[in-house]
């Protein structure tokens, strides 16, 4: 059985994370959470006094401020167990360290610095008072000036892991974050974004498995970011990666992204069964659709763009309207070689009737 691979893997235009052949469960293994996430941010290196990267440690900041109050933590909610919950969570603070660098110099030149050397300054910096004490719920943010690769074992960063997250002792818990500007790494065009979207990874799956003993796949080590890997979608203005979400069986950024619909100026008053859920509708991760039974007879379509999630649900004709009560609704993706294509074969009383919609 493996355990978490606690990291995020790179990423190419034709290489996502391979998506198991059953579908991915993440299971409690009984470890520690962290319920309300304390973040403190640290930028190790005097090449962080100097453009751009001093204008990276404001804008960071920021996206923690607002992340940790977000959708992306209400999230996770539905992964409290053993008798701890997950809620909201803030920074607590930030540490420019000009006084040392990162790493050693290696033969050839470059500069590296292994995840020991990591867990020695992490121990130094709290010893010395340069960082706050951690409790229980502290997660330090290490992030790496340009030029230096980060090592993981016998991996490195950029060839195996874009970055990483881990614990000293069950006690320490940090994510170390690369200045990630190689190919397979860059998960938008804008680094800021990609540093985001990394981010949102890392922190997810620290909160959820952070001493590498609680929330992940058993059959593949997958924790909750590492099966979404690379599916950048947007909260509060900034890329995240979506999140694997057990209840709702796929990569989402919020809760109830499967019935959005239950409200006012809803459908829900003429719905007669279950709707069929589509994600990825219009070639697009972030849209969703739902082809639903009414009880006036026929097949209500609706969709929704979620790149900005105040958009509202909007209404496609209702096939077969009048046609008679709707008794069943088979849903097919991907037809005619595209994933973004869908069926859908409904049984009408004694007849089938067929409908189909070509995405592109």
């Amino acid at each position: 059985m493996p355990g978490p691979i606690r990291i995020v893997p790179p990423v190419t235009a034709r290489q996502l994370t391979p998506i198991p052949t059953t579908p991915p469960q993440l299971s409690y293994h009984g470890g520690h959470l962290l319920n309300a996430v304390e973040v403190y941010t640290i930028f190790w290196g005097p090449d962080w006094q100097q453009a751009p990267q001093s204008n990276l440690i404001g804008q960071l900041n920021q996206f923690f401020d607002s992340i940790l109050t977000s959708s992306l933590l209400d999230l996770l909610a539905e992964y409290g167990a053993g008798g701890q919950s997950i809620g909201h969570g803030r920074r607590i603070g930030t540490n420019t360290i000009t006084t040392s660098s990162p790493g050693h110099q290696v033969s050839g030149g470059g500069i590296e610095v292994t995840d020991g050397e990591i867990q020695q300054a992490l121990q130094g910096w709290i010893t010395n008072g340069t960082i706050p004490q951690p409790n229980s719920n502290t997660l330090y943010f290490v992030y790496l000036p340009p030029n230096v690769t980060s090592v993981l074992g016998s991996d490195r960063s950029c060839q195996i892991y874009c970055a990483y997250h881990d614990h000293i002792g069950g006690t320490i818990f940090y994510a170390v974050m690369p200045y990630i500007t190689c190919s397979g790494c860059q998960f938008t065009s804008q680094l800021f974004s990609t540093l985001t979207e990394v981010s949102s990874h890392e922190l997810c799956e620290a909160i959820t498995d952070p001493n590498l003993n609680a929330w992940y796949d058993s059959s593949t080590g997958y924790e909750i970011g590492d099966i979404c890997n690379g599916q950048v979608q947007q909260v509060n203005g900034f890329s995240v990666q979506a999140e694997w979400s057990n209840r709702a069986g796929a990569c989402v950024v919020a809760p109830g992204l499967l019935f959005p619909w239950l409200g006012p100026d809803s459908v829900a008053s003429g719905v007669s069964g279950n709707p069929s859920f589509i994600q990825g509708g219009l070639g697009n991760p972030g849209n969703f659709e739902l082809v639903v039974p009414m009880a006036s007879g026929g097949i209500g379509h609706y969709w929704r763009n979620n790149s900005d999630p105040n958009l509202p649900w909007a209404k496609s004709t209702v096939f077969g309207q009048g046609a008679g009560q709707v008794d069943a609704v088979c849903l097919i993706q991907g037809s005619f070689g595209s994933p973004g294509n869908f069926e859908v074969v409904a049984r009408i009383g004694n007849k089938l009737a067929h409908f189909y919609r070509v995405n592109s």
